[in-house]
C-alpha cells in the first residue's frame, strides 16, 4: 500500500479571522425608533387639532340652536305686528295662538332633555312689544340666558337679552346684556 497523498501546508492553516461585528443600531432598529417617534408625536398632534376642533364645534351647535329658535322666533313678528294694529296695543302669547308655556323644540343630542327655547310674547318697558326666547338644554354656557326681540319705531331688532354675543346672529350683536 502507499502512503497517503502529503497534506497541502495551506490546509493546514487557520480559517481567516471573522469579520468585527457591527458596532451600532441595525436598520431595522433605527427604523423602528423612527416610527415609534413618529406616532408619539402624530398622537400629540392630533390631541392638538381635536382640543380645537371640539369646542369649536360645540359653539357651532349652540349658534346653530339659537340661530333655529331666533328664525322660530321670526316667523311671530308678522302676527305680533297685525294684533298690535287692529287690537292697539301688545298681544300675549294666547292673543298670537301659542300656549302660556309655548316651547321651540330645538333638537339636540339627549331625547331625554331636548335643547328647547321657551317663548313669551308682550310688552316691555317703553311700550314696545317683544317676544322673549329663554334657552334650556342647550349648552351649559347658555342655558338660562335670553334672547329679546323687540319691534321698535325702526322695525324689529335683536340687541336685548342675556345672550351673550359669541352666540348672537349676525344681527343681533349690538346689545347690552342685562343681568
Amino acid at each position: 500500500m502507499s502512503a497517503p497523498p502529503p497534506i497541502p501546508p495551506s490546509a493546514h492553516a487557520q480559517p481567516p479571522p471573522a469579520a468585527p461585528p457591527k458596532r451600532g443600531m441595525s436598520g431595522c432598529a433605527i427604523a423602528g425608533i423612527i416610527g415609534a417617534v413618529v406616532a408619539v408625536m402624530g398622537v400629540f398632534v392630533i390631541a392638538i387639532l381635536a382640543a380645537i376642533a371640539i369646542p369649536a364645534y360645540q359653539d357651532y351647535v349652540v349658534k346653530s340652536r339659537v340661530v333655529q329658535a331666533w328664525t322660530m322666533a321670526q316667523a311671530l313678528q308678522g302676527d305680533i305686528d297685525t294684533h298690535r294694529e287692529q287690537a292697539g296695543g301688545c298681544p300675549d302669547n294666547a292673543a298670537i295662538g301659542l300656549a302660556d308655556d309655548e316651547v321651540f323644540a330645538l333638537g339636540g343630542d339627549n331625547p331625554t332633555k331636548p335643547a328647547q327655547a321657551s317663548v313669551l310674547v308682550g310688552e316691555i318697558e317703553g311700550g314696545h312689544c317683544a317676544i322673549e326666547l329663554q334657552f334650556a338644554n342647550v349648552n351649559a354656557v347658555v342655558d338660562g340666558k335670553t334672547l329679546l326681540l323687540e319691534s321698535t319705531e325702526n322695525g324689529w331688532t335683536c340687541s336685548g337679552g342675556t345672550l351673550d354675543a359669541k352666540y348672537r346672529t349676525g344681527s343681533c350683536l349690538n346689545f347690552n346684556p342685562t343681568p
